[in-house]
């Protein structure tokens, strides 16, 4: 008698292979039949019709606070995630001392935009140590299974202190404490390191940058040799204009740009441990991801294990009434602003008030707040070039005809009108989205090509993080109804890869092979799927943090059931109570193999 069988369905089984129909059949949280027909079941699933695949891996998400008050993991829960991977970009909330906790939550505000009000109250400090950490997260349970990245910022501020606030060099007593610190990261099952350089990442009212952002090459060197020591774990670096899209950013050349590649595969070479960057396109030079591919192809042709984390899509910041947006500061908009959507849309409405709001400036940050008043300042800094979303967010590729500026023009409009009768129309839940990343040419032309790239990982979905900004942890199911399904402006992809990037691949990438494959004697991690069905919905924010903190969330329907560790935790897109994922220790005995290595078994 099988615990469950998932019955009839149409298995993409996370190698690359074609689809074939069959059961799935599971036995103490293990895999023990694909395809053919199963025997009995305590629980089943229909499938038939349906695409049954392996739960996806995410492999870039910042979760660190929130796994320490919350079970669910979302955004990620409600999109098909089974696995993933926080303590990215070199912040984090270990190691820390007592006195850095303010500092280390500025950090963390500053750099993945989450409110510090909420980290303060929602983050309970039973530890010190990273140790102390994993083991406060050991005793947890979850709606999906995490593993952590050991990150520098912390590390850097717990072994200098103020040293490492103004960005002094690390003498050798420092690089001997953090090294230290690194072999007991990864002694506890930490799954590598983390560290940052972009510059654009800045926290606090003086507009600092984190620790570690201007650490001295030699730093990296030492920290990666010393995770290596430990035969596992990869670095996991922002290299310098990885982001640069901002109206704040610095743009580099592509010299400096060289130059970052170069650091990537010089830490590549000290640890002989692969090193993971993050790879987008962005509008000061369109052609960068090229170049950096380029040598990403040469270094690992060197031996040199270098892989670019991508997006899938374009990558940007989301305006709307329930979260930022141009004309919250103000006076005639405070007014209505506490009152429910439903009813601030229809006071919106008013001709006098909608007058009243267009003709007045904003107030400043002493009456509004920090908060507020850098979301006005960004909206309206990024100025005309946002699309226009509706509530549906069905296309993901939008032509420049659906820019504000572009229909303000043709309207004969000016561009705030259009910006606030786009946001107040129908239910209030229409957005504008602003593509700052990953869309400079208008199409996503160039992602297909990253997409098919053997030294790509699909990435940056950032679950935990840019609470009323971004909610891409969507990202993933989005490979598949996008990419495999609804592209209209070009050519899509074929769905089995597809899978296998998001499941298979990832998991093999970090090292994961318990996961990632409908296979016999893995771990029961599946997704059970509409796959025609499919839909990404819109993005929400909900008020559901500690301190009542807002956050976008975007969910994704048509998922039938997820299943994490044989335990269905979700069933018809609803969370079923159960919480089977656990904490993730890397170094349990497991095969290992290479990308190239996976990619030649997906391709056979």
């Amino acid at each position: 008698m099988h615990d469950l069988v998932i019955r009839g369905g149409r298995i993409a089984d996370g190698s690359g292979s074609d689809a074939f129909t069959g059961d799935v059949a599971i036995k103490d949280g293990v895999i023990v039949q694909v395809g053919g027909q199963a025997g009995p079941a305590a629980d089943e699933i229909d499938a038939d019709g349906a695409l049954v695949t392996p739960g996806f891996v995410d492999v870039h998400s910042h979760y660190d606070g929130q796994a320490t008050w919350d079970d669910t993991m979302d955004p990620s829960f409600s999109n098909g995630i089974t696995t993933t991977m926080m303590g990215m970009c070199g912040v984090g909330f270990a190691p820390v001392r007592p006195q850095d906790r303010d500092l280390i939550i500025a950090v963390m505000e500053g750099v993945e935009a989450i409110p510090g009000i909420v980290l303060a109250e929602g983050v309970p400090w039973k530890w010190q140590s990273f140790p102390e950490y994993m083991d406060f997260l050991d005793k947890r349970k979850f709606g999906v299974d995490l593993g952590v990245l050991a990150p520098h910022a912390p590390m850097r501020v717990f072994t200098m202190g103020d040293r490492a606030v103004t960005h002094q060099a690390a003498t050798s007593d420092d690089l001997a404490v953090m090294t230290d610190l690194v072999r007991e990261a990864m002694d506890v099952g930490a799954f590598g390191i983390s560290a940052g350089r972009i510059t654009d990442h800045i926290y606090g009212a003086e507009r600092n940058n984190p620790p570690g952002t201007f650490a001295e090459h030699e730093e990296f060197f030492a920290l990666s040799a010393a995770m290596a020591e430990s035969g596992r774990g990869r670095f996991q670096i922002v290299p310098r204009g990885a982001a640069g899209a901002t109206p704040y950013s610095p743009v580099l050349t592509r010299e400096e740009r060289v130059a970052e590649h170069r650091l990537i595969e010089d830490i590549a070479r000290h640890s002989g441990r692969p090193v993971h960057y993050l790879l987008q396109q962005f509008d000061s030079d369109a052609d960068d991801w090229r170049m950096m591919l380029d040598m990403t192809h040469d270094a690992n042709a060197a031996g040199l294990p270098v892989y670019a984390h991508i997006a899938s899509r374009g990558f940007g910041l989301i305006s709307m009434l329930d979260g930022f947006h141009n004309f919250a500061a103000r006076p005639s908009y405070l007014e209505i602003a506490a009152l429910p959507l439903a009813e601030r849309v229809r006071a919106m409405r008013e001709d006098s008030r909608r007058d009243a709001i267009l003709s007045e400036a904003n107030l400043g940050v002493e009456t509004i707040g920090q908060d507020a008043a850098n979301g006005v300042m960004m909206m309206e800094a990024l100025g005309g070039r946002g699309y226009l979303f509706g509530p549906g967010n069905s296309e993901y590729e939008p032509t420049p005809d659906r820019m504000a500026e572009a229909l303000a023009a043709a309207r004969g409009l000016p561009l705030e009108r259009v910006l606030y009768d786009h946001l107040t129309a129908d239910t209030g839940g229409n957005s504008v989205v602003h593509l700052l990343i990953n869309y400079s040419n208008g199409n996503l032309d160039h992602v297909r090509t990253m997409l098919q790239d053997p030294t790509t990982i699909s990435s940056l979905g950032d679950g935990g993080a840019h609470m009323k900004l971004i909610s891409d942890a969507s990202m993933l199911p989005f490979h598949l109804s996008f990419w495999a399904r609804d592209r209209k402006r070009g050519p899509r992809l074929r769905l089995e890869d597809m899978v296998a990037r998001i499941t298979g691949l990832n998991a093999r990438c970090f090292g994961l092979d318990d996961r990632g494959l409908l296979k016999t004697g893995l771990k029961a991690d599946v997704n059970v799927i509409d796959f025609d069905g499919m839909a990404l919905g819109a993005p929400k924010i909900t008020h559901d943090l500690p301190a009542g903190g807002a956050r976008l969330n975007q969910a994704t329907s048509g998922f039938l059931a997820t299943v994490l560790s044989g335990t269905v935790s979700r069933r018809n897109d609803q969370d079923t109570g159960e919480r089977p994922g656990r904490l993730m220790r890397d170094g349990q005995p497991r095969a290992t193999s290479s990308m190239k290595e996976t990619r030649a078994y997906a391709s056979a």
